[in-house]
Order: C-alpha cells, then structure tokens, then sequence
C-alpha cells in the first residue's frame, strides 16, 4: 500500500517531504517542499483572505482547461494529483471528486500497465475538428452527442415509436453535419439574430468596484460575514495524516472493485 501512495504522490508531484521535478515547456524545475507545513499567521481581514484563496483555486481550475484543451497527459495526473488536497480543501474529506481523483491515480498509475495507461488517459480527451489546441473533454463531447439526439428526437412529435426514436437517434449526428455544411455553403449564421450585449458598461463598473474594494490590499478587521474565517490557501486547512487515510482507504476499494470485476469476467468466461 505505501508504493500505491507513493505513486500518487510522487512521479511528477511532490510529496509531502520530499522535492520534486517536473517539466514545463521543456525545462525542469525543483520545487523544495518542507516536511512539515509552514505556519501561516492568520490575517484578519476576511475580504484578502477570501479574495487571495479564491483566486489560488481559480488557477488550478484553469489549468485544467488550459491542459484539456493540449490534450497533456502528463500535466493532467500532476492536476489529479493536485486536486486532491483542493476538493478535500473546498468540501471536506468525503469529496466525490477528491475520490475520483483518487480512483482515477490508482488505476492508471498502478493498476494498468504503462499502454493502458496512456490509452485511458488519451480516451478522455476529444478532438472533433482534428486541430492543435483543439481538444475537449469526453463527457462534454457526449453531452453534445445526447443534445443532438433530443433534438431529432423532438422533431418526431407526440406520436413516435421506439423503432423511429432508434432510426433518429442513429441519424441524428449525419443531420447535424448535413445542417451544418448546407449553411456554411450558404453563408447563413445561425446565430445572427443574437446580438451580444457589449460587456465594456459592465467591466467599467466592476473595475471601479475593485479598485475602491481593493480585495487583494490588507485591510485590518474588514469582515466578510458569509465567510468569515475563510483561509488564504485552502489545501494549508487540510490535515495530510487524514489525507493519507482518505487515499489509502479509497485505493483499497478501487483495487477491491478492480479484482471483483476481473473475477466476474472470468466467471462469465467459463459459463460462455
């Protein structure tokens, strides 16, 4: 069980008393991380803290699209690697998404070989116009999938059989691309009748808002009563010996699912 930890923490992201290196644009970078966590002295102004954590988890979250959108596998396990103090850090110790994360570690990174591997975390990444940069998520790509079979769906009226719903929802992305290349060799903008409201209005008033707020200057006893008590960094509130438990505990039941489901397979193997 100590090698599984060790593989979701450590490979190209740094464990909790250990440096690491990892790359970024080619370059390797050393990140000295202590053994024990630096004691940050509370500042009592709920605005800053609120503000300046807010922004922390912001960028991690936008990473994420940053690294979705290159379709970087590598970049994305140091991201799950991440996202497990963070989840835990927003929500508390029974994160859905923190366990996923988990799961997620656990199967690619110790349960499969190194192709398999490679191949899960390329299945989920999308890229419908074949482009650099291009990629989306997986389940996003199937929600639009499912939008498109609702609409023909929809098309059928209230007297429809399953046997027409099966033909529309087989017909469904074939129409899609026969609508979509008929208006673009027509020239017609589907979205031409949307006029967007100009944002400069509303950026000017929030900038103004800002500056007299400035949320990221301290300001001694400024109380933010919705959240109040809120920390400058959410993953510094985490305990790391519960984190510890929380991951070996869901590794456990990750590779308890994965050998039932292996046992299962080869039960019906038999019968067949």
């Amino acid at each position: 069980m100590t090698n599984i930890i060790y593989c979701i923490y450590a490979g190209n992201c740094a464990t909790f008393n250990e440096e690491c290196f990892f790359l970024t644009t080619g370059d390797k970078v050393r990140i000295d991380v202590p053994p024990e966590a630096e004691s940050f002295v509370h500042i009592n102004d709920d605005v800053y803290n609120y503000s300046l954590g807010f922004l922390r988890a912001s960028m991690d979250l936008m990473l994420l699209h940053y690294v979705i959108q290159a379709g970087d596998i590598d970049k994305l396990t140091v991201l799950m690697k991440r996202f497990i103090p963070l989840f835990i850090g927003l929500t508390s110790y029974k994160s859905k998404y923190a366990i996923e994360c988990v799961n997620f570690l656990t199967k690619t990174e110790h349960i499969l070989s190194e192709f398999e591997s490679v191949r899960v975390k390329l299945g989920a990444f999308v890229n419908v116009p074949g482009k650099p940069g291009k990629n989306k998520a997986a389940d996003m790509q199937q929600e639009n999938n499912n939008k498109q079979v609702k609409n023909g769906i929809r098309c059928l009226g209230a007297s429809k059989t399953d046997k027409a719903m099966e033909w529309s929802s087989k017909a469904a992305p074939v129409i899609c691309e026969l609508v979509s290349d008929l208006e673009s060799s027509l020239d017609i903008k589907t979205n031409s009748k949307r006029n967007k409201k100009s944002s400069i209005e509303d950026m000017s008033v929030l900038f103004d808002k800002m500056r007299r707020l400035s949320p990221f200057q301290v300001q001694m006893n400024r109380a933010l009563p919705a959240f109040s008590g809120s920390s400058v960094n959410v993953i510094n509130n985490v305990d790391k010996f519960k984190l510890g438990d929380v991951i070996i505990r869901h590794t456990k039941r990750a590779l308890n699912r994965t050998v039932y489901d292996l046992n299962n397979e080869e039960e019906q193997d038999i019968e067949i």
